[in-house]
């Protein structure tokens, strides 16, 4: 691949996401967070803090890239990442963490949807956008190799050197992040007729989104129904396998290797489209995370790995096949609004179904809370799935 001109943004995307992924003290934050005072219920309130942060500025950065330039996003992203993580490294105390992620969430918030918007419109000025699935696929595999590979190195470097030094170690890696967005080049944003300035731009936007666009509508829902059922898969994962007597070394081995499986399917999911239609895909990946979810809580011994990994599998195939069923419907000039809609409504939804479930797994057990997970997954990608058969076949995206 060249590294000059439009073209040298697709390799130089693949170093942005291997870059913002390899998060060394991913394996050990809230061992971090406990060694700096903060109890469970503080770790959980500022993640929901970060959560809620990315949500609340998923659309005004979203239309920040479409207005004033994708480059511009990515690096106003990546330097507030750079700043957060510094910030990070000097906290040593609630308010000065919670602080930490809020900026870490703002930057997160201008590279969701931008990065994608910035391949496919590169592509798309090549001639290329044909080959986005593959390269988007391929990028998103980049970036969870990249996580799994920080998780290894991160549990030996905070063994050996202490757990703040992997927060030092990320400071550098994220300085490279910043440098590697300046030398981005700006791709020109194709306007549409009616385009308008201002807020009335992104009311504008969510009309077209949310209303007028049934098909774009349902598949942003289908993308945040199986984007919290991965999310809370994540978060279900480690309770499960200490109930299982998992040591924490053993954690974080099997932690890598699920990033891997991940990043592995995810470098051919573009194969998909040689197998099944849009609707088919729906309904497999509805199926097959909900069949996983009720397979952990019937088989709830260490062999219950075995359903976690199909969740990420299935996890490497919706990412990059989602993204591209959104761009394919979604106008040039709205594109990173859109992709960061779909980002907000992943967060929204999660925020509202995460805490019944933890509710769930409190009142009951983490067993009973991975069967209602099951039944309340199938249920929202079921409505969403009945909404895209009384879409015409003709209004939705066609293989490649």
């Amino acid at each position: 691949m060249k590294w000059r001109g439009v073209e040298g943004n697709i390799p130089k995307l693949f170093a942005l996401q291997m870059a913002k992924w390899f998060m060394l003290y991913m394996p050990i934050i809230a061992v971090f967070y406990m060694e700096n005072g903060l109890t469970v219920g503080d770790i959980m309130l500022v993640q929901g803090v970060y959560s809620m942060t990315m949500a609340l500025a998923e659309i005004p950065s979203g239309y920040f890239s479409d207005s004033l330039g994708r480059r511009k996003s990515l690096i106003v992203g990546m330097l507030l990442n750079f700043l957060g993580i510094t910030f990070l490294s000097q906290a040593f105390g609630f308010w000065a963490i919670l602080s930490s992620a809020i900026v870490i969430g703002l930057g997160s918030s201008f590279v969701s949807g931008t990065n994608s918007a910035l391949l496919y419109d590169s592509l798309l000025s090549l001639k290329k956008e044909s080959t986005y699935l593959k390269l988007q696929g391929r990028i998103y595999s980049a970036g969870t190799f990249s996580e799994a590979i920080a998780a290894i190195f991160g549990g030996w470097l905070a063994q050996f050197a202490g757990l703040r030094a992997t927060v030092y170690g990320n400071i550098g890696i994220a300085f490279i992040g910043v440098l590697v967005a300046f030398s981005l080049i700006e791709v020109t944003i194709e306007k549409g007729k009616n385009s308008k300035q201002g807020w009335e731009h992104i009311v504008q936007i969510l009309r077209y989104s949310l209303f007028e666009n049934k098909k774009l509508r349902w598949f942003i829902f289908l993308s945040a129904a199986i984007g919290s059922a991965t999310l809370t898969t994540a978060w279900f994962a480690q309770p499960f396998l200490k109930d299982q007597g998992v040591e924490p070394g053993w954690m974080g081995l099997i932690w890598s290797a699920l990033n891997i499986t991940v990043a592995l399917v995810s470098f051919e999911a573009y194969r998909v489209y040689q197998v099944a239609k849009p609707r088919a895909i729906a309904i497999g990946l509805t199926a097959g995370i909900a069949f996983s979810f009720v397979g952990v809580s019937m088989v709830y011994s260490i062999w219950g790995v075995v359903f976690i990994f199909f969740i990420y599998v299935l996890r490497g195939i919706a990412t990059p096949v989602l993204l591209d069923f959104v761009n394919k419907i979604t106008p040039s000039d709205m594109r990173a609004t859109v992709l960061s809609l779909r980002g907000l409504m992943i967060r929204v939804l999660f925020a509202i179904v995460a805490p019944f479930m933890g509710w769930v797994s409190d009142v009951y057990t983490i067993q009973q809370a991975f069967l209602v997970a099951g039944v309340t997954f199938l249920l929202l990608g079921s409505i969403a799935i009945i909404a895209l058969f009384y879409t015409r076949e003709s209004d939705l995206p066609s293989s490649i």
